[in-house]
Formats: structure tokens, C-alpha cells, sequence
């Protein structure tokens, strides 16, 4: 009775580990790997709205290609599929896509922030998680060497039934600049970057940093103010240059703006020298910023851009000694996790000094406008 109990046991166990990745709709199978008895399996959490989740794709790719009999890549978005669909076409995707539309696999990893991926073998056990641009192929070496025993993808990943919910097809942007509110609370700032229009989607303060490119503390603004909007700007036109001036005037706010004094990181550029805009080439329809767990890479973008983007990371204002030179647009490559090795690279590769001091810098004070 005891043998064959362990003998039930033993066949029994596979149903225990395997299908521990729930999808609730595959939206397209892997075009560049294949889809039976690979060892290991890696889950890109991802988002059509997030920016760095599409440029890291590219990297994703690259791997997938080097490994595609025995490492399988599933990007997973909570998005209604009608939304990735429309977004699928205007993008060239080989990984597998599917859709997680009750969240179950999001909130059982707890996946809090985007990008973010997790690496399985067949057992369904779990063997590394991160950002996915910090994943290479020496750690996919590793673990094929350690981790023997295969699976298909179609019990990796198990399907469960769903309700899904049409989503109209959203109109051409028609004027210049369109704002609505939100329906829906957003924690972060999102940014979508589309051919015809950058979107931002947040509260008014999140978004009124990104326009005035500061940390977002340094905007005071008060809560029956601090509204959830989505805002759209057609690129190259007076709206596009004067975001921050466009949102308040048809919110009829005004935004002052006064010294205080605290701690700040200084950029001292009087001795700089930066990339030109050839360094980095992700082409026009991508996102500008690919923000890992310790680096950002940006194409074409300024440094006053590039400080919104640290300042919000590091939780700090930043300011800058030269203004126009803050403003023109370069390539860069920045380390941030550590203050001694981004003073250092930054001075190493743009001729950047960092100082972290006490000093005045600007708030941004936003008020209803007086009849």
C-alpha cells in the first residue's frame, strides 16, 4: 500500500508544479522559440503604456533568439486584449503575449512596479526576479546547467475563463491638446508615446513635474486641485513646447513659484561634454527612456529631461547651472543606484560635476485662478 502510494504520489506531483503561470487569454504563441519541452520559462510583466517595458523588449528578443529550444519568453499584460491587439499592430512583437485580465499571476508574484520579469523552471519553482534588462545570457547559462527537466508551454501556463470587455477604438487626436479626467485612480505617472501624440496619464501634480521637469514634491499643489487627468499633445506644435502653460490655462489655474531651501543634488556643468543623439538609436515610434534597477538610458532626450527622470528616482531636486545647455538634446547612459558611482560617471563620460548640498531650489505653487 505504501509503494503504491508513493508511486500515486509521484504521478501526482506534476499537476502540483506545473500550469503555475495563469493567463487568462493567449493573445499570440512565440514567433522565434519553440512552444514544446523547453527548461525554463521567463514571464515579462509588462504594459502597453510603459515605456521602458517596450524598449526592453528588444533585449528580451535577443535572448529569446539565442535560446529558442529551451528557454520560452511569455510577456503577460493586465490590459484588455482589445487594447494590446490594436497596440500589436503597430508593433512588431515575436515574443508570446497573453493577457492575466483578473490580475491573479500579477498580485500572487506581487509585481508592484513595470518592467519586471520572473524566471521558472519547468517545476514551476521560482529562480530569479528583477528588472528585465538586468537578465543575460550568463544567467540563462546557469540555470540550463542546474535545471534539467522540460515541459511544454501549453502546461506551463495554465488558462483560466474570463469575461472580457469590448473597448471602443479611440479617435484620432483632433486638436492640438485634448485633456479628460480620468476614470480611474494612477498611482504613478504613465507616459505613451505614439506617432502622432505623447500622452500623459497621473494626478495634476505628477503631471505638472513632468512639464516642468522637477521632482514631483516641488510641486505644491492643493488636494481638491490634484484632479487625474489624461493629457495628450500633438508632437511639434505650441501645446507640444508649452505643456505645463497649455494644461493650466485650460484648467483655468495659475502656477507661481518661490525658493526654498533644502537638500539638493547641484549639476555643475561649466566643464561638460555630452554625447551627440548617434550614441542611442531606438528609432522614432519607442519610448525615450529605458529605466532599469540602477540605470537609465534615454535617446534624444535633454538633460533637464534626464534630471526629472533621476530626481523622482533618487526622491531629490536637482538643478542645473546652465539652463540652455540642460535643454539641448543628447544621448546618455547614467548609472543612479549609487551616488559615488553616478558622481563619477557622470563626470567621467559628461564632464558633470554632482554636489550634494544644502541650497535654495524652486517650488511650484498651483492655485485657482482669481475671477
Amino acid at each position: 500500500m505504501k509503494a503504491k502510494s508513493l508511486i500515486t504520489l509521484f504521478l501526482l506531483l506534476p499537476m502540483f508544479f506545473f500550469g503555475q503561470i495563469r493567463i487568462s487569454e493567449t493573445i499570440k504563441t512565440s514567433s522565434i522559440a519553440s512552444e514544446t519541452e523547453n527548461a525554463l520559462y521567463f514571464v515579462d510583466f509588462w504594459a502597453t503604456w510603459c515605456g521602458p517595458c517596450i524598449a526592453v523588449a528588444k533585449q528580451l528578443s535577443s535572448l529569446q533568439r539565442q535560446y529558442p529550444k529551451d528557454f520560452y519568453i511569455m510577456s503577460l499584460t493586465q490590459e484588455n486584449p482589445d487594447v494590446v491587439k490594436r497596440f500589436m499592430k503597430k508593433h512588431n512583437v515575436d515574443l508570446a503575449v497573453a493577457i492575466d485580465y483578473n490580475g491573479e499571476t500579477f498580485s500572487r508574484y506581487n509585481i508592484s512596479s513595470l518592467p519586471y520579469g520572473i524566471l521558472f523552471n519547468a517545476k514551476g519553482e521560482k529562480l530569479w526576479e528583477g528588472h528585465p534588462a538586468d537578465f543575460k545570457t550568463f544567467h540563462i547559462e546557469g540555470y540550463l546547467s542546474t535545471n534539467k527537466q522540460r515541459i511544454s508551454a501549453d502546461k506551463m501556463f495554465k488558462l483560466q475563463s474570463y469575461k472580457p470587455v469590448s473597448v471602443q477604438k479611440e479617435a484620432a487626436l483632433k486638436h492640438d491638446f485634448e485633456i479628460i479626467e480620468a476614470d480611474a485612480p494612477i498611482a504613478n505617472l504613465q507616459i505613451v508615446k505614439t506617432p502622432e501624440f505623447l500622452e500623459l496619464s497621473g494626478s495634476l501634480k505628477h503631471i505638472m513635474a513632468y512639464a516642468n521637469n522637477v521632482y514631483k514634491n516641488q510641486i505644491n499643489i492643493p488636494a481638491k486641485l490634484n484632479q487625474i487627468y489624461r493629457v495628450r499633445f500633438k508632437y511639434n506644435t505650441e501645446a507640444s513646447k508649452n505643456k505645463g502653460a497649455t494644461i493650466l490655462k485650460y484648467l483655468k489655474l495659475k502656477q507661481d513659484s518661490k525658493l526654498v531651501h533644502g537638500e539638493l543634488l547641484f549639476f555643475n556643468l561649466s566643464t561638460s561634454h555630452f554625447w551627440d543623439i548617434n550614441q542611442i538609436n531606438w528609432g522614432n515610434d519607442t519610448p525615450n527612456f529605458l529605466i532599469g534597477d540602477s540605470d537609465i538610458k534615454a535617446d534624444n532626450v535633454s538633460l533637464n529631461q534626464v534630471n526629472y527622470q533621476l530626481a523622482n528616482l533618487l526622491e531629490i531636486p536637482i538643478v542645473t547651472n546652465n539652463e540652455a545647455i540642460a535643454n539641448e538634446l543628447h544621448d546618455w547612459d547614467v548609472h543612479y543606484k549609487y551616488f559615488d558611482l553616478m558622481a563619477s560617471g557622470l563626470k567621467d563620460t559628461y564632464g558633470i560635476e554632482i554636489e550634494k548640498k544644502i541650497s535654495e531650489y524652486p517650488e511650484f505653487i498651483i492655485t485657482k485662478k482669481t475671477p
